[in-house]
């Protein structure tokens, strides 16, 4: 295995996955990214959401399968309502619904094995709860955790409740902290890779929801920051001590989203989903690698800090089609994601796609996306080029589309097709053709986009209208 941070090559590592609800399948493009860059973990730590993951790994699954199950998973899994009579009593409810079909449904399908966990010695892992009645984070070894420490590990106060177990109440240790970096310390890890999902904004939002989401960002991050203090100070120590094995500093990294990741309802409603997540987790995981900062990164606000767009509009585009080289599946779908963000200063595009060839071959995530557009007498067209591995080599993608008018985006009558080219990584082109997406694709993606603000007002035809002339026009 190679190891990009040659400056600590034999130091202890830890995979750090923190919370942020559904929002953690983000986190499987990632785990795909680090496997692909050849980086070993010795101990895995999940909080909140991150459990999914790391009960994932820790049941011996690897990251492409990871991913696999993220994308055929069903969102009704993670739906399961409380008593008929509890409703009733709003006020003495413990949960607005109950952890039912999470135990049932979700953790099957995600393959989350106790007894697999409880036998793993591949590597050190533990998984975080709140103790209720301390008031404490308890870190529970793989060896002794149950599936009641997970369920409660993820049992978010409000919306599910605490479990007891041994006759004391665990819950969600995300009020307490999002990720347990102190933990990897323990465990005598030197670098400390955290995947971050939760937003660090910088703006208040009105509603009760968008509150409870800003009560998480306060306790996530200001606990990171605390920890953040506490390694600094444990680095000063160590240098103090005179034992040579402590003169390297702990040095975190971390892999997060510039722009925020959509929240839970954005899932739930199908603005996103759990690919177009692992596209975009894989691709901004390899942009971080190919530039790792040697030192980590700067322990403070900065490392988990978003850039927040007064406005954000995301859609999908999904193409099918077949190919012309015989030793290639005949199929092919190829799906792209956009998110399209103005800022006061500047405006930002960004494009995450994945290809999946048909004959049960998995979904294959794109990276190094580059876009680029031009002008032609029928509109604009807009180029991308990207990159993907196929059994580990790389093949660069280029397809063109036209953007033609905002009114016929909105109507579902654009992107009708895509040409679509690939070369193998001796750059010889393996073949090309051209992609179609149907009309009901094109309907149902503009019922599905998205166009959200900052701002403290309603979002109408004419924004709509102007957001995506600057998409059709950006790059001019």
């Amino acid at each position: 295995m190679v190891d990009p941070n040659l400056n600590s090559i034999k130091s202890k590592k830890s995979l750090i996955l923190a919370g942020g609800g559904m929002r953690v399948a983000y986190q499987a493009g990632v785990l795909v990214a680090l496997e692909e860059t050849g980086i070993q973990f010795d101990h895995v730590d999940g909080t909140s959401g991150g459990i999914f993951n790391a009960g994932m790994l820790a049941s011996g699954w690897k990251p492409k399968e990871i991913a696999e199950k993220w994308r055929t998973l069903k969102l009704s899994g993670f739906m399961s309502a409380s008593s008929a009579k509890s409703y009733l009593k709003p006020f003495k409810m413990q949960g607005f619904a109950d952890a039912d079909n999470i135990r049932k449904k979700v953790f099957t399908h995600l393959g989350i094995s106790i007894s697999a966990i409880n036998k793993q010695n591949k590597f050190t892992s533990t998984f975080n709860v709140s103790n209720f009645s301390s008031k404490t984070v308890e870190a529970i070894p793989s060896t002794n955790v149950t599936e009641d420490h997970l369920i409660a590990g993820v049992s978010l106060p409000i919306f599910m409740p605490a479990i007891q177990i041994g006759g004391t109440w665990y819950t969600d240790a995300v009020w307490v902290k999002d990720a347990n970096l102190m933990e990897a310390v323990r465990q005598g890890s030197k670098e400390l890779w955290l995947v971050w999902a939760i937003g660090n904004s910088p703006t208040y939002l009105g509603g009760a929801f968008n509150q409870y989401v800003h009560m998480i960002e306060m306790s996530a991050n200001g606990a990171l920051m605390e920890e953040y203090n506490q390694i600094k100070l444990t680095n000063q120590l160590n240098k103090l001590s005179g034992n040579p094995s402590d003169l390297d500093d702990i040095k975190i990294f971390v892999i997060k989203s510039e722009i925020p990741l959509p929240l839970d309802p954005d899932f739930f409603f199908n603005k996103i989903n759990a690919k177009e997540l692992i596209n975009m987790g894989y691709a901004q995981a390899k942009k971080y690698l190919s530039k790792i900062p040697p030192n980590g990164e700067v322990m403070d606000g900065s490392a988990t800090k978003n850039r927040e767009p007064e406005y954000i509009y995301s859609m999908r585009a999904v193409f099918s089609g077949k190919t012309n080289n015989q030793s290639f599946p005949k199929m092919l779908k190829y799906s792209l994601y956009f998110r399209f963000a103005e800022f006061s200063e500047n405006n930002k595009l960004e494009v995450y796609s994945s290809l999946k060839l048909a004959g049960g071959n998995p979904e294959i995530s794109g990276f190094d996306h580059t876009s680029t557009t031009s002008k032609s007498i029928n509109g604009n067209n807009l180029e991308i080029k990207s990159a993907i591995l196929i059994d580990g080599k790389a093949h660069t993608i280029f397809v063109t589309t036209k953007l033609t008018h905002p009114i016929e985006i909105l109507m579902g009558l654009n992107f009708k097709q895509l040409n679509f080219k690939m070369w193998d990584e001796n750059d010889k082109l393996i073949f090309q053709t051209t992609l179609f997406q149907s009309i009901k694709d094109r309907v149902m993606a503009v019922y599905y986009s998205s166009l959200q603000t900052t701002f403290e007002k309603k979002i109408g035809l004419k924004k709509r209208f102007s957001t995506l002339k600057n998409f059709i026009n950006y790059g001019f």
